[in-house]
């Protein structure tokens, strides 16, 4: 999926890459899981999702490593409803290694939410050139973190 967004008055040509890291959330459409828990502590970040089976992931951002140069353990993290993307499924995306019948997050390329930091002399793509921005899109939300780690993916049943 590709979104224009102008930053800085130049046009942008922002990517979702499918993220599949955990295949234990079954279904093939935004719709098929839901958020059901969001924890924010000092020490870490935790988001959790549910399918309509019954299995559940905890999504744990835990800066172990002390490798965020920033005070928190993520750069920076935003919540939307009503903007979840009822259209991303998995069987629209073409050329991408997949589990049709496990859902995906994304990962944005070129990300605008990014580059809001590119003036940040401590924390900026040039000097963390990992950093990532991670979307979790459900059917009715949209949670987006920026961090330059992978997050923990804890697999559990209900």
């Amino acid at each position: 999926m590709n979104t224009n967004n102008s930053n800085n008055n130049s046009c942008v040509k922002e990517e979702l890459i499918p993220w599949q890291p955990t295949k234990s959330l079954k279904g093939n459409n935004t719709y098929d899981f839901n958020m059901i828990e969001m924890e924010r502590h000092n020490d870490y970040l935790k988001i959790s999702f549910e399918d309509h089976y019954g299995n559940i992931v905890d999504v744990f951002y835990r800066d172990l490593n002390n490798l965020c140069p920033l005070e928190y353990c993520v750069w920076a993290f935003r919540y939307s409803t009503e903007l979840g993307s009822i259209h991303l499924n998995n069987r629209d995306i073409k050329g991408v290694n997949v589990d049709q019948d496990s859902v995906c997050f994304y990962k944005a390329k070129n990300s605008v939410y990014v580059s809001e930091f590119d003036e940040n002399p401590i924390a900026n793509k040039v000097v963390f050139p990992e950093v990532e921005h991670h979307l979790f899109i459900t059917g009715d939300e949209i949670f987006e973190v920026i961090a330059n780690y992978e997050p923990e993916f804890v697999e559990r049943k209900k």
